[in-house]
């Protein structure tokens, strides 16, 4: 998408983007997902480049790190994958895990993008916001 759009905000003088990632990419939480990982943390690194290479042409680069989210990703393939049938005690275990005490939603991680593409963050480039109800901040 950068490669596609990076010419038209140039051409314009100005323009956001914000890219969505996962703590994968910034933690290990227990599962191997090893491709899924560094492609995370590619993309962390990827952003702060691309921030800082287009900062002089007034275009803001950020990514939105999303933590345990309850998604139908959730609930259906992860369910199946480590759940042990127990709906219920799966989504208990997994809002356990977060200092909130439950996972975020879609609409956590829309709000958090709208703020980077608005000119509410007009000085903010190259940054990661984390949307994880604490976890990291737990795991340091």
């Amino acid at each position: 998408t950068c490669k596609h759009v990076l010419p038209v905000m140039v051409e314009q003088g100005s323009g956001a983007i914000v890219n969505v990632s996962s703590l994968a990419g910034v933690r290990y939480f227990g599962r191997d997902n090893i491709a899924y990982t560094a492609a995370k943390a590619g993309l962390h690194k990827f952003t702060e480049q691309i921030a800082v290479k287009y900062a002089p042409q007034n275009i803001r680069v950020n990514t939105v790190i999303a933590g345990l989210m309850h998604t139908p990703l959730v609930e259906v393939r992860l369910m199946g994958q480590y759940g042990d049938g127990d709906r219920q005690a799966f989504l208990d275990e997994r809002n356990a895990l977060v200092p909130m005490g439950r996972m975020g939603d879609a609409w956590d991680v829309a709000r958090a993008a709208l703020f980077l593409a608005s000119n509410e963050a007009g000085y903010v480039t190259g940054a990661q916001i984390l949307v994880d109800g604490g976890i990291t901040a737990k795991c340091n």
